[in-house]
């Protein structure tokens, strides 16, 4: 069901959970601190890798509220990496997969736009 500004409230049996989406290009939606995107240039498929980045970048105009890891911090699947806030809610990012953090794109405080990366992990180590 569409509730409005980008959000659409998800019924799973008997759960109910807040999607957010933008329309950037493609079709970003913010789900359970993940990010998908919908190509709408009629690709249909992605390779991993590319799900793994998008998954560490800002899915909608928001800012900074707090970041949890360090370079060269080792994290596991789902870890909480950010913290975003927009629309008065908090949008947490988390990890796709475990590595290692390699690098920090942006700071507590920044305002980022969609599709900006937030920060890089390599998942070979």
């Amino acid at each position: 069901m569409a509730l409005g500004q980008g959000r659409f409230q998800l019924n799973d049996g008997g759960s109910s959970r807040t999607a957010f989406a933008v329309v950037a290009g493609d079709v970003w939606v913010f789900l359970d601190g993940r990010v998908f995107v919908v190509p709408t240039s009629g690709q249909t498929t992605r390779r991993a890798s590319a799900d793994d980045a998008t998954a560490l970048m800002a899915p909608m105009p928001a800012t900074v509220v707090s970041i949890h890891v360090a370079p060269g911090q080792r994290v596991d699947r789902d870890a909480l990496l950010i913290t975003l806030e927009a629309m008065k809610m908090e949008l947490p990012i988390k990890a796709p997969r475990a590595g290692r953090v390699t690098s920090l794109a942006c700071q507590a405080g920044e305002l980022v736009q969609p599709g900006v990366q937030l920060l890089e992990i390599d998942y070979g180590t």
